[in-house]
C-alpha cells in the first residue's frame, strides 16, 4: 500500500530499448525462423528508486541523454517500464518536451478539449475552463487555427495553459518553459509559486541551474540512466557542475588540445568529501581570492554603497592562448546575482605562458542588500567550439553585506520616489 504522504513512488525502475544498425536488421529479427537477435540492448534508465513527498518541488538535472525525459514519460504513463513500477497519488498534468501532447492538425481549441478528454475531464467541465485557458495562453485568434501554424512560443503558451487549468495534484514540467518570452515565463513561474503555496507536487526538469536552485526544495542528478545523488538543490547543481567540468577536460584531452598531468587528485573527489568544491582540468590553479576595501585592506564585511575589489591570484601550469576569468556572486541557496567575466566584457587578454602567475581584479560598487553571499571563481580556456575550465572553485569565499537602510529584495537600485497631486 502506497503511503498517502508520497505523491510519486518509483521502485526498481528500468527502461530498455532495442537498437538496430539498420531497418533491415529489425525486419530480419522479426522474420528469422530461429529468432536470431540482430539488436543490442540500450538501458535508458537503470534501477531508479525515488519517493517524492506530497507538496515537494522536485528538480531533475542531467546532461542531454541522461534519461530525464524518459523518466518523466514513464511517470506520466506515456511509456511503459521494462522493469519495476511507478505509483502516483492524484491527477497528473504534464508539460513535456515541445512537440508532444497536441495533434498538430487540430486547432488550439480542439486540442484543449482533447487534452481534457485524455485526462478524463467531461466536455462541459472543459467548456467552463476554456476561457481561463485561452486567457492565460493569450494567443488571440490563433486559438482557432491549426497548431501546425503556431510558433514554438505559442505552442508552449497553450500547452502550459492546459496543464495548469485542469486542477492537477501533480504538475510535471520538462524544460518547455525555456522557449517562452520573458513576460510569459514570469506568468508561468507565478503560477508555479501558487501551486507551491497550495501544497501541490511539482516535478521539474531544466538545464537552468539557477531556476532549479531557486524553486526546488529537493533535487536529483541523473547520469547515463542512473541516479547519482539526491539532496539539497545547491549540492546537486554543484555535483552536476563538477561532472560537466571534468568531462570538458576529458574532451579537450581527447582532442589533444589539452596537455596534462591534468586530472588532479581532487578531480576524483566527490562533493561530500571535499571541504570546498574545486575542480577543472588542472591547467591552472586559483591560489587565492581576497576582497579589498578602498584602503586596500582585506575584509569580508562589506558596506552597501561602497566600492570593493575582488582580487584573485592564478598560477598557470600550461600555455593558454585564449584565457578567461570570471566570478559568480550567489546567495547561500545558489541564486546567481552577478557574474562578471573577462569574456563577457570582451576584454582582450594576451596568451599566457606556463609557469606564469597573474592577478585579476574585479572592481565594483556593492549595491546588495544586507545578507550573506558566496563567491565562485573560475579560470577557463576557449578552444574551438568549446570552453574548458582549467580551475574552478565553488563557494571559495563568503562575505556579508551590512547597511543602515532596510530595503526588501537582493539589490538596491536607488529608486527615487516622488508624490504629486494632479
Amino acid at each position: 500500500m502506497m503511503d498517502n504522504n508520497i505523491a510519486i513512488s518509483v521502485k526498481n525502475l528500468s527502461k530498455k530499448y532495442r537498437l538496430y544498425d539498420s531497418p533491415q536488421h529489425r525486419l530480419k529479427e522479426a522474420l528469422h525462423p530461429f529468432r536470431k537477435s540482430y539488436h543490442r540492448d540500450f538501458w535508458v534508465l537503470r534501477n531508479i528508486n525515488l519517493d517524492i513527498p506530497r507538496g515537494t518541488t522536485f528538480g531533475i538535472v542531467g546532461q542531454n541523454g541522461s534519461g530525464k525525459s524518459t523518466l518523466l514519460q514513464v511517470i506520466c504513463s506515456i511509456l511503459q517500464p521494462t522493469e519495476g513500477e511507478v505509483q502516483t497519488n492524484g491527477r497528473i498534468s504534464a508539460l513535456l518536451e515541445l512537440g508532444s501532447g497536441f495533434n498538430k492538425a487540430f486547432t488550439g481549441r480542439e486540442n484543449v478539449y482533447m487534452q481534457g478528454a485524455i485526462m478524463g475531464i467531461e466536455r462541459n467541465e472543459m467548456e467552463e475552463r476554456f476561457d481561463r485557458i485561452a486567457e492565460f495562453a493569450d494567443i488571440g485568434y490563433f486559438i482557432d487555427q491549426p497548431v501546425k501554424t503556431y510558433s514554438s512560443g505559442m505552442y508552449v503558451r497553450l500547452a502550459f495553459a492546459c496543464a495548469i487549468n485542469v486542477d492537477p495534484e501533480i504538475l510535471v514540467v520538462d524544460e518547455a518553459l525555456a522557449v517562452g518570452d520573458a513576460m510569459f515565463q514570469r506568468r508561468c513561474y507565478r503560477k508555479i509559486e501558487d501551486f507551491q503555496k497550495n501544497g501541490k507536487t511539482i516535478l521539474f526538469v531544466s538545464h537552468n541551474m539557477g531556476t532549479v536552485m531557486r524553486i526546488c526544495s529537493i533535487a536529483t542528478f541523473l547520469d547515463r540512466g542512473k541516479i547519482i545523488q539526491v539532496g539539497n538543490p545547491k549540492d546537486i547543481v554543484n555535483a552536476y557542475s563538477k561532472m560537466m567540468a571534468k568531462r570538458e577536460a576529458e574532451y579537450a584531452k581527447k582532442m589533444r588540445l589539452e596537455t596534462t598531468s591534468v586530472l588532479s587528485k581532487e578531480d576524483d573527489e566527490t562533493p561530500e568529501n571535499s571541504e570546498k568544491l574545486h575542480f577543472g582540468s588542472g591547467g591552472a590553479e586559483i591560489l587565492d581570492l581576497k576582497i579589498l576595501n578602498r584602503n586596500k585592506q582585506e575584509t569580508t564585511i562589506l558596506q552597501k554603497g561602497e566600492k570593493y575589489t575582488f582580487k584573485a591570484t592564478v598560477h598557470f601550469k600550461k600555455d593558454v592562448l585564449e584565457p578567461s576569468f570570471g566570478i559568480n556572486i550567489i546567495t547561500p541557496s545558489g541564486l546567481e546575482i552577478y557574474s562578471p567575466s573577462t569574456s563577457a566584457t570582451k576584454l582582450q587578454i594576451e596568451p599566457i605562458k606556463s609557469g606564469t602567475t597573474v592577478v585579476i581584479e574585479f572592481e565594483m560598487v556593492i549595491e546588495l542588500n544586507t545578507g550573506n553571499y558566496l563567491v565562485n571563481v573560475n579560470v577557463a580556456e576557449f578552444l574551438p567550439g568549446n570552453r574548458v575550465f582549467l580551475d574552478r572553485h565553488l563557494d571559495m569565499l563568503t562575505f556579508r553585506v551590512v547597511s543602515d537602510v532596510t530595503v526588501n529584495g537582493l539589490v538596491d537600485s536607488k529608486a527615487q520616489m516622488r508624490v504629486r497631486k494632479i
